[in-house]
């Protein structure tokens, strides 16, 4: 089942022995189950109070067979999460050392694991904590000599570019933004949308041509910026807003809050928002856009894959790249921008399906129209014989 869930209930807690015994047949976690066989299980993700609709995903009590390469990649990811869900704590022993060089100070950290714990499911290696070894025994005020001194001089790195990975991650966890503790707890279950819906929220960035990817980067276009510099300061963009939002509602589901005045609280905000949408101007012109619009003469044109619009949305202007059954490229539209026509185009389509050729006009009133050739007959055609 479709779940956001990561937690289980008691009763489900009861047949965690029976899957775990299950995976002693698993070709590559076999060995691992086996030694969980009469230990004490973990039990850090069950509390029923956080089960959503359903509980987080577990293996069921068939052992699946035939799988394909795509299955089997996938049964493996939930069977090694459960694995590591109940299995003990990694235990790590961390060791700084701080040393006076001078009016300076030099530190150094180091990590043992004592106990791989969850980590050793998968056969995961200790993550490099600025040391990732173990460090000599040292005593205190104890003086070491000075082998190299060297200075190095170092640039901090922006934040990398979202992938879609790290974005679906950040709309999950975006509650940590939050200074407000007690906000920051009321969003930290929830997010951004659902699991169900968080993509399908990318995707349709995508297809409205706010961001657009660049290899496994995920950039914002022109257009998308020029919205986010709409709404970044208002309070539809704010996460805290949300945040308020699951608070005021689990108040009113333990009788702390009234329902009938939050109702009004969201009535009154949706009526702010939208006065202040509608009061907004937007423009999505790039720097580089070298046509200006040719109706209202203050702003420039953008060219999308569908149409042609002015950057200023209270102007209106919009020309239509499909003219006829005819796709017209940038260099047309242009022309008929500056120009106010355009060549002859050849492979128009009536309604009634006829071919033709024609010169496409901008008329006073802005809409685009046909003009044809004049036909004039022939010079110099010999008379036809009797």
């Amino acid at each position: 089942p479709r779940t956001g869930s990561r937690y289980i209930s008691e009763d489900v807690f009861d047949e965690i022995p029976s899957r775990i015994a299950l995976l002693r047949q698993h070709p590559r976690f076999g060995q691992y189950a086996a030694s969980l066989s009469g230990a004490p299980l973990n039990r850090r993700s069950v509390d029923g109070g956080k089960v959503t609709d359903h509980h987080a995903l577990i293996v069921t009590e068939n052992l699946p067979s035939g799988l394909s390469k795509d299955e089997q990649a996938i049964y493996d990811m939930v069977a090694a999460r459960l694995l590591e869900a109940f299995s003990a704590p990694c235990i790590k022993e961390v060791t700084e050392i701080h040393a006076a060089v001078g009016s300076s100070e030099a530190q150094a950290k180091g990590t043992v694991v004592k106990s791989a714990g969850w980590r050793a499911v998968r056969g995961e290696k200790e993550e490099d904590d600025g040391g990732g070894m173990a460090l000599p025994n040292l005593e205190q005020d104890e003086t070491l000599p000075i082998k190299a001194l060297e200075a190095v001089e170092r640039q901090t790195k922006p934040k990398p570019l979202h992938t879609e990975s790290s974005l679906l991650s950040a709309m999950e966890h975006c509650g940590r933004e939050i200074d407000d503790e007690q906000l920051r707890a009321s969003i930290r279950e929830t997010g951004i949308g659902t699991p169900a819906t968080r993509a399908a929220v990318i995707e349709t960035l995508f297809a409205r041509g706010y961001i657009q990817r660049e290899k496994k980067s995920l950039v914002p276009t022109d257009k998308g910026m020029a919205v986010y510099e709409t709404v970044k300061d208002k309070k539809i963009a704010n996460v805290e807003m949300t945040a308020a939002w699951e608070d005021t509602l689990a108040r009113i589901e333990s009788g702390e809050a009234d329902a009938a005045a939050f109702r009004r609280d969201i009535e009154a905000y949706t009526a702010q928002i939208v006065t202040e949408l509608l009061e907004t101007k937007v423009s999505v012109a790039p720097s580089e856009s070298e046509y200006p619009c040719p109706k209202c003469r203050n702003s420039r044109v953008l060219f999308f894959p569908k149409v042609v619009k002015c950057a200023d949305v209270d102007c209106g202007f919009t020309l239509f790249r499909n003219k006829g059954g005819k796709e017209l490229s940038d260099k047309q539209l242009a022309e008929l921008l500056t120009k106010g026509r355009t060549g002859v185009i050849k492979g128009f389509r009536s309604r009634e399906g006829k071919a033709f050729d024609a010169s496409l006009v901008l008329r006073p009133d802005f809409s685009v129209g046909y003009e044809f050739a004049d036909k004039k007959p022939s010079k110099g055609k010999s008379a036809k014989r009797k």
